[in-house]
């Protein structure tokens, strides 16, 4: 049998409503079930799905790992500790995988289903005696604005699990860098037409202290009015979030504020025995 495609088949089937009316359910329940057969033939498989999700995912983990672009996030990583950490890195890449490919399919199956409520909502208004004053094209145009709106958010889950990644990717690196405290950036800070969380553009620039690091349990620095890292949501966290850390990973990258007495006498005994 040759499977009709679904806009094609839609119009039809408006068309026979239209001119007879809504007679029975069963009769609704038939042309639904065409349509939905029509939909999955049509929308992409979720193998497919899975496949242009790892094309997006794969793209930017050879631009933070494998081209060393982490290293704008983490200073002085480098090629070594990456190839070590790998595994670690890869099960991440995996993990946004399979949450992008989980999303995508929910988003698919709504859009269905509200396709298909839509056409059943329409169906059902109309009277025994049928109507001729209604634009078909405009029913059906309305009708499919989910399907329609598929690919946009396939696209818009492919970029926040790419922002998820690199968060991951930065913060796994980090943490075996050693890295003591991190700097928030929001992308607002330079695109003003980016809408950004009000709350999140107030911490751009701000630094976060990470608990329990080397150079804190070692006296170097003080926490004084900062903040911890654990104690807000981290970047790229929420849905659609786009904002990054840049991790410091040696207390001379720090303002003098923030260290204590041992710090900068740490600091200056480092400087001392880089000259000599």
């Amino acid at each position: 049998m040759i499977q009709r495609d679904f806009r094609s088949l839609l119009m039809d089937g408006l068309r026979a409503f239209a001119k007879r009316g809504y007679i029975s359910e069963a009769d609704l329940q038939d042309w639904i079930a065409q349509l939905h057969a029509a939909l999955d033939y049509e929308l992409p498989t979720d193998a497919e799905l899975r496949k242009d999700l790892q094309r997006t995912l794969d793209a930017i983990y050879r631009r933070d790992v494998t081209r060393l672009g982490v290293i704008r996030r983490v200073p002085g990583i480098s090629r070594y500790t990456l190839e070590r950490i790998a595994p670690h890195l890869r099960a991440e890449l995996d993990r946004r995988l399979f949450a992008g490919v989980d999303l995508i399919r929910l988003n698919k199956r709504g859009a269905t289903e509200k396709t298909l409520q839509r056409f059943a909502g329409w169906v059902s208004s109309v009277p025994q005696a049928g109507t001729v004053e209604t634009n078909l094209r405009d029913v059906a145009t309305e009708i499919i604005k989910p399907i329609r709106q598929l690919k946009y958010e396939a696209r818009r889950v492919g970029i926040d699990q790419g922002h998820k990644l690199a968060a991951a990717v930065a913060h796994v690196a980090a943490k075996q860098e050693g890295a003591i405290a991190a700097i928030w950036h929001d992308r607002g800070e330079h695109d003003h037409g980016y809408d950004a969380r009000p709350e999140h553009l107030k911490r751009s620039g701000k630094l976060f202290l990470i608990r329990e690091s080397w150079a804190m349990d070692e006296g170097l620095v003080r926490k004084g009015a900062l903040a911890y890292t654990d104690e807000i949501e981290q970047p790229a966290e929420l849905p659609f979030c786009s904002c990054t850390y840049e991790y410091v990973t040696s207390p001379n990258s720090l303002a003098e504020a923030v260290l204590t007495a041992k710090g900068r006498a740490w600091i200056n005994g480092t400087h001392l025995r880089a000259v000599s």
